[in-house]
């Protein structure tokens, strides 16, 4: 398969008074696995759609390759699309569902058939070979006798990628293709999905809610809200260094909590007041407070960053302890999910099972000021 480069410049869907999708510029590299990702409405879908040719842009360009798309119809884009609902046909058994793109691009037709019998027989051999060769790869050779209806869920995704595999396109595209799945074949079929992707080498953007989805298998991320793009980023620097506080909170789960605290002058510099204590920075921190004092300031920081004075890593840089009482305790096993009322607000701590912590019990927490977060909380952008 030749990957191809995807190219959104400025693109815009508009239905209505309703903006969709609002000047989009997404650049993705041939053979890149990029992930769409956001809630509800984000205009993800919006965005594949216009890609695929189903939806007509606003405003804006589209290139697949150096190749302009906006009035290019679907099938002549050369892109295969899995859908949500895997969209097999019913009365087809498997073998003929993955054929029947190939049929229709390479026989032409009846009467073409009919009037080039030899080169029609090579042809059906051909597809027949590179059927059975893709039913191999996705290990569902003893699937393709039977109805879609005869099939379990895991077993219809799977022919539905073979389909689109099939046809050797330059792009793929995925709506949430696992999300009709349980959560364990959802997890199996994920890390297979990404096998397959890399062995393939090709192009594929792949929308989902799902921000587990989002981190396991893109190459990169795009996460988008309200029909704006965020932040782009490889799944590492969305998650460390994210652009905002809707990125910090939609990627991790559980989400990066948020804290108001006050910029102080302590030691002649800018330090983090929350509610009596006083947090000192490390240098760099510091230094993006300069002039701030007496501003506000939202704190990031993820739950597997806050410990106590028996969970802290002896490399771990931690800030001065912070009063906290712990208000719900979540089991997980190995890890509590501990809900922690600090200065009137609830944060989520991520620690060992070992210590044992109950409800309505003192619980002075240290935060690593490595992964300590700054946003404005005015705009909500990464100070």
């Amino acid at each position: 398969m030749k990957a191809e480069s995807v190219r959104f410049e400025q693109v815009t869907k508009q239905f209505g008074s309703v903006i969709a999708v609002n000047r989009l510029t997404l650049h993705i590299q041939p053979g890149e696995f990029m992930v769409l990702v956001g809630p509800s409405g984000c205009g993800k879908t919006t965005a594949l759609r216009m890609l695929a040719g189903l939806e007509d842009p606003t405003e804006g360009e589209i290139y697949i390759g150096d190749r302009l798309v906006n009035d290019v119809s679907p099938r002549d884009r050369d892109i295969a699309m899995v859908f949500q609902n895997y969209a097999l046909y019913p009365h087809m058994r498997v073998y003929d569902n993955i054929a029947f793109g190939l049929r229709l691009r390479e026989l032409k037709g009846a009467l073409w058939q009919l009037t080039h019998w030899g080169e029609a027989r090579a042809i059906k051999k051909r597809i027949d070979e590179r059927v059975r060769q893709v039913a191999q790869m996705l290990e569902i050779e003893g699937l393709l006798h039977r109805l879609p209806k005869e099939l379990s869920g895991g077993q219809r995704q799977r022919v539905a990628l073979a389909r689109a595999i099939v046809r050797q396109p330059k792009v793929f595209l995925m709506d949430e293709p696992l999300s009709n799945l349980d959560a364990k074949l959802r997890d199996q079929t994920r890390a297979e999905l990404k096998k397959l992707q890399e062995r393939l080498g090709v192009t594929t953007i792949y929308v989902t809610h799902d921000q587990k989805e989002a981190m396991t298998l893109g190459t990169r991320i795009a996460v988008m809200k309200d029909g704006v793009l965020q932040q782009v980023g490889t799944p590492d620097e969305v998650y460390f260094q994210p652009a905002n506080t809707f990125v910090a909170t939609f990627i991790g789960a559980p989400p990066m909590n948020l804290l108001n605290a006050q910029v102080v002058e302590h030691d002649g510099k800018p330090a983090l007041q929350v509610g009596s204590a006083i947090l000192p920075l490390l240098e760099s921190q510091a230094q993006k407070l300069q002039g701030r004092a007496g501003q506000s300031v939202l704190m990031g920081i993820r739950p597997q960053d806050i410990y106590t004075d028996r969970t802290a890593p002896p490399d771990a840089i931690l800030s001065a302890p912070l009063p906290a009482v712990a208000d719900v305790v979540e089991p997980h096993g190995d890890r509590n999910d501990v809900h922690l009322v600090v200065d009137g607000t609830t944060l989520i701590a991520q620690l060992s099972a070992r210590v044992k912590i109950k409800e309505g019990d003192a619980v002075p927490v240290r935060l690593h000021l490595e992964y300590l977060h700054l946003f404005d909380p005015a705009t909500g952008e990464a100070v």
